[in-house]
Formats: C-alpha cells, structure tokens, sequence
C-alpha cells in the first residue's frame, strides 16, 4: 500500500474553494484516493488546518473539515521520542525558520519512510533526504 504524509497547504486547498490551489488539490486528492493511497498526517497539521479554516472560512467549515479529516486520514500523534527527535532537530539548525508543525511533518516523514505533499517548499528545502510528491 502507497502512503503518504501530508502538509496542512493541500488540506487546506482542498476545504477552501477560495485558494488559488483549490482545483490543483482537488485533482491531487482524487488521483491519491484512486491509488488508494493511505493519508498520513500529524496531529499539529491538523489543529493547524482548523485554525487557518476557522480563521478565513469560519466555524462551520472548520468543524465540518474536521469531521472528513477524522475519517479519511491516518492521524499520527507524536511519541516521546518522536518530540525528543523533534527537540534535536531544531535546536541543531538555530537558523531554520520552519515551524514546529514543519519539524512534525519531517520526523513523520522519516519515520513512515513517505514521501511528503506540500505546497510549500521552503521549509523544507533544507533537508535532502526528503522525497515530495506532486498530483499528476
């Protein structure tokens, strides 16, 4: 089975018709669930997307999106070695200014040995060993 890890920017392209991502989301989103593709994400990428939606979108949609999210996604809370290995990470780089919600998505990255979505790369773009995907 494929799998993959999830940034919030898909997501949140996905519920807000209003991004200028929407459509290239939508099509993403299709393609991943006719390859029966398995959707990894973290739990901080989830808050994070509620946030952004209750923020721009107001209650209802946030709510609504986090009910889809409860049940199409494989969501991954973070151990006590994972937030240690998180820990390391950023203090390591002192001069990365990716978020915490970042790191996230790349200790689960590595640990799943998946690739990434995102629709943001400049956090990312520090770390080579990360692979990406992007739809067809």
């Amino acid at each position: 089975m494929k799998q993959l890890i999830l940034d919030a920017g898909p997501l949140i392209a996905l519920f807000y018709a209003k991004d200028s991502y929407h459509q290239k989301a939508v099509n993403g989103f299709s393609q991943l669930s006719k390859e029966k593709t398995k959707l990894i994400t973290p739990i901080p990428i989830i808050f994070e997307v509620y946030k952004w939606l209750l923020n721009r979108g107001g209650s209802l949609l946030a709510q609504n999106t986090l009910c889809v999210m409860e049940k199409s996604l494989y969501s991954v809370v973070l151990n006590d070695s994972d937030f240690i290995q998180l820990q390391t990470m950023i203090k390591s780089l002192p001069d990365w200014q990716g978020s915490l919600e970042d790191a996230t998505v790349i200790i689960i990255a590595n640990k799943y040995n998946s690739p990434i979505w995102t629709l943001n790369y400049r956090d990312f773009g520090r770390f080579k060993n990360l692979e990406f995907w992007n739809p067809n």
